[in-house]
């Protein structure tokens, strides 16, 4: 609970800080922003590897402060480094500068980005457990540090540009003619503040927070939740590798089709194959319970990693991206924040994890009706 704890306190001062960096942003650009995200992740990462050895030295310079609680903030403010850095400010740079060179084919492009996203995010968690175990904490965190971090500055300076338009281009790879330069200032250009007076914007938003909430918190707990099924460590781990291979998948057949379909649609099934994952959570112990784990998460996270890339561009347009993605980032970052101790809880006050199962999986319900109303275009409340 502690940790848990630490990543909640964290992650929330992180999404408050988000909307700034998404401002941060629309000001400097993706090639600015990127080398700051990987400097600073490869900070916090270095910082990681030698917490037990900062909480020593904080204990020894205020040996009035409890050992608990010292742990607790240095926990508390490496966290908060990793989320702003990391899945914060690198992600929504990521996903801005796809969005910003693509248009027609941006669901393509994006689920073709979503191969190695989708191996990544659902590899992470086996891949560093055997990392750990096999060059032990410290030297893990150290060499994920350079290669994550610095690393991605070094790739980021060298190959991001921040539109098309900076290099004689328009998106899609078309270069600039006569014609297409009057084309130019017709693009949508909607407000942050326009686009929270939007229905499609709240639903949207709450709809990918909620896959944020119930992933981390079944990924942060996922050793605990497969021992109390009868699951080896390694075999609770190894959900996540068919879960890759699935959202992997799901992710590309997602790309093709949001170019050439409503986004709500790919909303709604992302709702119902997450309800379902949530179900799966409930008997773990069976085979078929975990196939429902493993397809409900694997579907639902290639769904959200195309949606998260096309659907404020499609609805509001590029000028005023990064403070509209930023805006979302800090929500998405403040759901991940919830997650773990919405699980733990469950877990100590019941000895398992089968009531924050069904109350994620009623809120995917809810917002699964509420996604009914919503439209894949432009349009304020008041219309």
């Amino acid at each position: 609970m502690q940790i848990s704890m630490s990543y909640m306190i964290g992650t929330i001062m992180s999404s408050l800080l988000l909307p700034l960096a998404g401002r941060c942003y629309d000001i400097f650009g993706s090639r600015v922003m990127i080398v700051f995200a990987g400097t600073g992740l490869g900070i916090a990462m270095l910082m990681l590897s030698q917490s037990s050895n900062m909480i020593i030295v904080i204990q020894t310079l205020l040996p009035e402060i409890n050992p608990a609680v010292c742990g607790v903030l240095v926990m508390t403010f490496i966290f908060l480094l990793l989320r702003q850095f990391g899945q914060g400010i690198m992600a929504m740079v990521s996903m801005n500068t796809l969005a910003k060179w693509f248009d027609r084919h941006r669901g393509f492009v994006s689920g073709i980005s979503g191969i190695f996203v989708s191996f990544s995010f659902a590899g992470a968690p086996l891949f560093m457990n055997v990392l750990i175990e096999e060059y032990s904490y410290t030297a893990s965190m150290f060499l994920l540090a350079l290669i994550c971090g610095l690393g991605m500055a070094l790739i980021g300076w060298t190959f991001y540009r921040d539109k098309p338009e900076d290099c004689g281009m328009l998106m899609d790879g078309k270069k600039i003619d006569a014609d297409e330069k009057t084309n130019l200032s017709e693009e949508r250009e909607i407000t942050l503040k326009a686009a929270l007076r939007t229905y499609s914007f709240w639903i949207f938003c709450l709809g990918l927070c909620s896959l944020s909430l119930i992933i981390t918190g079944f990924t942060f707990h996922i050793s605990s939740i497969g021992a109390l099924a009868g699951l080896s460590r390694m075999d609770a781990f190894g959900m996540f590798l068919p879960m890759s291979v699935i959202s992997a998948v799901s992710h590309l057949i997602a790309g093709w089709a949001s170019d050439r379909m409503p986004l709500k649609y790919l909303l709604m099934i992302l709702l119902v194959s997450l309800g379902m994952g949530c179900l799966g959570i409930l008997h773990l112990e069976s085979i078929w319970f975990r196939m429902l784990v493993i397809s409900g998460f694997g579907i639902s996270g290639g769904l959200y990693a195309c949606l998260i890339i096309v659907v404020w561009p499609r609805f509001y347009g590029r000028k005023h991206l990064g403070s509209i993605n930023g805006l979302f980032m800090g929500a998405q970052v403040f759901a991940s924040a919830i997650g773990p101790p919405v699980f733990g809880i469950s877990e100590n006050l019941t000895g398992n994890y089968s009531t924050s199962a069904w109350i994620s999986a009623v809120l995917c319900l809810v917002l699964l009706l509420s996604s009914f109303r919503t439209v894949s275009y432009y349009r304020p409340l008041s219309s």
